[in-house]
């Protein structure tokens, strides 16, 4: 033990195999009943705190917002009645296998995510063209390339260049992914294209190219291992199939609502935790303070959010959790959603729409297909820098700049057909300040391995203490490392 009484190297389950069987089964026989606080009921609160509660623990979810969820979000206002848009988390890989297990656990319908469709189209340099007309002739979007780049598509030439680190770390047992990692830590994406370890160096054209297309424009400093393992190998591979929630994601953290019902505190915003050797206290503020006394706490809120948080004593933080703490990022992320009295794009056989406009994506809706009804489109989605570009707009104005895009997609039927739109700005959002934790480079390897560590008799779980960045399947996987951690103190 060290000196604030932590068990050090006890094992955390396997993922995913071990974490399925506690999700099916429950933790094992712990040490004893505690009475633990939880800080946050988003995906992986709710999680810890269901399988704590079943192990016969006495748990108490604070959240300091006016609902669950976190960054699993479904918004329906001011849409008509039944459609929605997912603002936050909207589509889950087939091979997400605890977020999968949850769903047929609550018996949750589901339906394919589009991610990609017959009809996508591409708007970059001024150039409209579809996926295929692309595909058959990359040079039709009149990006610079040099001679041996030309007559490649920008898949092409980023698999040229980070395939034989793909095929190693796909191959690589544990240690091997591990020592990869460490190799390229201090690499930026940018910096790998340009310098290519393997070979095949990109031009600048080349790499902005890619940039555009395979949606990382917005990412230029972050880590490129990162961004390879979390955004473009599950969002972009052609193999990978999507699935959401029938009705809206925000289904699955709801589901765990009734059984947490006598557990769960609304509106509950934390701004001090006070440890000792003996027990931890969680201070709160609603309208007037209140003080919550546990023998242990989880906490769940980004550190983005913990950085104003105030915790004592500070030494009972090591050094390497406070620097992962202050440095760690939430990347920005905005959606805007608009509903249309028609669904035209399906009459103009026009589906997910990449471009270099302020737009940057826009996805046609998975759900209600050739129903005639009226239909929510998601007219943009950007992240990153991308994304800080709409922080400087009002609501009305961000609104007004991406009609302006669709105008030159879909033509001036546009206005003509829009009914309502939401704007959903993840930057100001004060419970998670971002939507998603991304490494910087260097990050990895400097302080990764502190993040999800106890300190005290605080521990910690949310998709940033995960190996599964911006993904509810990260939320859950350290959902049940946590709660199994404080079962077995």
């Amino acid at each position: 033990m060290n000196q604030w009484g932590i068990r050090t190297g006890t094992p955390s389950p396997e993922y995913p195999d071990d974490m399925i069987a506690i999700i099916k089964g429950g933790l094992p026989q712990g040490k004893g009943k505690k009475k633990i606080l939880i800080i946050g009921a988003g995906l992986s609160g709710l999680v810890s705190a269901t399988l704590l509660k079943k192990a016969g623990h006495e748990v108490t979810l604070l959240e300091g917002n006016n609902r669950i969820g976190g960054r699993v979000y479904t918004k329906r206002s001011p849409f008509s009645e039944g459609n929605y848009l997912d603002m936050g988390a909207m589509r889950i890989p087939d091979n997400h296998r605890l977020v999968m297990e949850y769903i047929r656990r609550f018996n949750l319908p589901t339906n394919p995510f589009l991610n990609t469709t017959p009809y996508d189209k591409l708007y970059v340099n001024g150039v409209y063209t579809t996926v295929d007309e692309y595909e058959g002739n990359p040079d039709i979007l009149g990006f610079p390339l040099t001679q041996s780049e030309k007559g490649k598509t920008a898949e092409h030439l980023f698999l040229e260049t980070t395939k034989p680190f793909i095929d190693a770390y796909q191959s690589g047992s544990k240690e091997e992914r591990k020592r990869l990692i460490e190799k390229f830590s201090n690499y930026s994406m940018g910096r790998f294209l340009r310098e290519s370890p393997y070979g095949n160096p990109l031009s600048l054209n080349a790499i902005r190219m890619i940039s555009v297309l395979q949606g990382i424009e917005g990412f230029p400093e972050f880590s490129f291992s990162d961004i390879l393992t979390d955004i473009i190998y599950p969002i972009f591979r052609k193999k990978t199939t999507f699935n959401q929630i029938t009705g809206g994601n925000d289904r699955l953290p709801y589901a765990f609502k009734e059984g947490l019902k006598d557990n769960l505190l609304m509106n509950q915003k934390v701004y001090r935790i006070v440890q000792d050797r003996d027990r931890v206290e969680v201070y709160t503020r609603n309208g007037k303070p209140g003080i919550y006394r546990g023998d242990y706490a989880l906490v769940t809120v980004p550190f983005t959010v913990l950085q104003s948080i105030d915790i004592e004593p500070y030494s009972s933080i090591s050094f390497k959790k406070w620097q992962a703490i202050t440095e760690l990022t939430n990347v920005p992320a905005v959606k805007v959603g608009i509903e249309f009295k028609n669904r035209f794009w399906e009459e103009m056989k026009i589906g997910n729409i990449i471009s270099d406009l302020p737009s940057r994506f826009t996805y046609v809706p998975s759900n209600g297909i050739g129903s005639g009804r009226p239909g929510v489109l998601l007219a943009s989605y950007s992240w990153g820098q991308n994304a800080l570009l709409f922080n400087s707009m009002s609501k009305e104005e961000i609104f007004a700049n991406v009609m302006k895009d669709l105008e030159k997609f879909y033509g001036p039927r546009v206005y003509s057909e829009v009914s309502s739109y939401a704007v959903y700005n993840w930057s100001v959002n004060p419970f998670s300040a971002g939507c998603f934790t991304l490494f910087t480079p260097g990050q990895e390897t400097d302080f990764a391995d502190y993040i999800q560590h106890p300190e005290g008799r605080l521990h910690f779980a949310g998709e940033h203490t995960s190996s599964f960045h911006g993904w509810m399947e990260g939320a859950i996987e350290s959902g049940i490392r946590a709660a199994y951690e404080l079962n077995e103190r």
